[in-house]
């Protein structure tokens, strides 16, 4: 018999199930039963032929068979179901989610057609065809892998947030610890591309928090190459969620207490916890995470301070964040008195002088910036400010000119959106944002910021004035 203990919790988890059920009934609209097909012989045949194809993993040939097969039947959506399994197969993933929606126009509880669609549906900001067809598919009470699952139940909470239904969202959220835990189980026994496929499927379902757990969950206990994966993408992930960077500096001292780390992409050749959270940080501060990143970068020069790009990098966001402080400028002079020679060195040193009003020195650190790095668009805006300052207005007006330029130039724009590309293939291995989106954040504010200045002098105004009320 069951325990008195285990009891209540079992009654009480069949009358939430009910409570849920009777709560997406509303919403599960649609035929209950599959409809009765009765399809042609030479329909048929094509089909079965399609099918020995496929078997033989010869899919692109199946695919021309199944589609005469719906030519010859167009109510069936066998053919339909057969050729998106292929076009899976052959990673023609827009093809194929096309045939879903085929085999859902004639199958209306067609449970994987239901699942494909509710998905996207969700992903996709479509909220109430979400509702729709994800209510339907849980309706029907098919047993699924714990994944799927849990990728189904995080669409439909999420969804039903968003129509304003938070009742019945709040009933999905109540019972997600237990679809975490047996998804982790499920995934133990998966390889890194699942893993990131699972997690950038939470991510695009706008629930990066369950991702994150399912993350620090498994880190511990994943052999290298999967361990690097999930490592990798946990920094991006805690900024998706609104993490303050606490998950991932836990998880990667964890790791590294009595080892090296494995990261992406060379996860074989495993690196220093203070070189990994500097890693770590850098990622955060290309998605937007700035305190976060802040924060990962003070650990790694606890454990390092020689490192002249974690102590670089943290001095230049404390500059970004908090200005001139005293702890950001001594940081910027660590990292001077580490390598005064890098440009990228001498451009934060540079900005701490100017923002200090020490303009002249910082003209001198940005001229010597400018010949280890070239004409670096960011860099010459920050000289012209400097010019700017020191009274030198049309050297300023040059630089601001040649800064604009070379942002503005499709040659340069290409050149950051493919770094952004590679990134996120190569090392996050998931996407939080796309690469242009990225760009839009790391150098969108720098060309908004050089039109207002542009614009300031053509109109005889000083570009440091503070706008009055009623100014552009």
């Amino acid at each position: 018999m069951i325990s008195s203990f285990l009891l209540p919790t079992l009654l009480f988890s069949i009358a939430q199930a009910d409570l849920l059920n009777e709560h997406l009934s509303k919403y599960a609209v649609g035929p209950i039963e599959k409809q009765k097909l009765q399809p042609t012989r030479a329909a048929e045949r094509a089909y079965v032929t399609g099918r020995d194809l496929a078997a033989s993993d010869k899919h692109s040939q199946a695919i021309s068979y199944y589609l005469q097969s719906a030519e010859l039947d167009d109510t069936s959506p066998s053919p339909w179901a057969a050729m998106a399994h292929s076009l899976e197969e052959i990673g023609r993933l827009d093809a194929a989610f096309k045939a879903w929606s085929e085999v859902l126009l004639r199958d209306p509880v067609n449970e994987q057609a239901l699942f494909v669609i509710g998905l996207d549906s969700a992903m996709g900001g479509e909220y109430q065809k979400a509702v729709q067809l994800l209510s339907r598919l849980r309706l029907q009470e098919i047993e699924r892998t714990p994944t799927d699952e849990l990728l189904q139940d995080v669409a439909l909470s999420t969804a039903l947030e968003k129509i304003g239904d938070k009742e019945t969202s709040d009933l999905f959220r109540s019972h997600q610890t237990e679809l975490i835990s047996a998804s982790f189980e499920q995934l133990m026994h998966g390889n890194d591309a699942l893993w990131l496929s699972i997690m950038q499927q939470l991510v695009d379902l706008r629930d990066p928090n369950v991702a994150l757990q399912l993350a620090s969950m498994a880190a511990p206990k994943l052999d290298k190459q999967r361990q690097a994966a999930v490592l990798s993408a946990m920094p991006v992930i805690e900024v998706a969620s609104g993490g303050d960077g606490s998950v991932t500096l836990n998880t990667y001292k964890q790791i590294g207490r009595n080892e090296l780390v494995p990261t992406r992409p060379r996860w074989f050749e495993p690196v220093t916890l203070a070189y990994a959270l500097s890693i770590a940080a850098q990622s955060m501060s290309s998605v937007g995470g700035v305190d976060s990143a802040i924060s990962l970068y003070e650990a790694s020069i606890a454990l390092d301070s020689t490192d002249v790009v974690a102590v670089n990098n943290l001095a230049w966001l404390l500059l970004l964040r908090d200005g001139a402080t005293e702890k950001a400028v001594e940081i910027a002079q660590n990292a001077y008195d580490l390598d005064h020679s890098a440009g990228f060195v001498q451009d934060t040193v540079g900005y701490a002088k100017l923002l200090q009003g020490f303009s002249n020195e910082a003209i001198d650190l940005f001229l010597n910036a400018l010949k280890e790095t070239g004409d670096d668009p960011q860099i010459l805006d920050h000289l012209a400010d400097a010019y700017w300052k020191a009274h030198q207005r049309r050297d300023a007006i040059s630089a601001w000119q040649r800064a604009y330029s070379t942002l503005r130039s499709p040659e340069y724009y290409k050149i950051i959106v493919e770094g952004f590309q590679e990134t996120i293939y190569s090392v996050w291995g998931i996407s939080i944002a796309t690469p242009e989106a990225l760009y839009d954040l790391e150098i969108g504010t720098v060309v908004r910021r050089l039109q207002e200045k542009l614009i300031a002098v053509q109109e005889g105004r000083d570009p440091f004035e503070p706008k009055k009320n009623g100014d552009r």
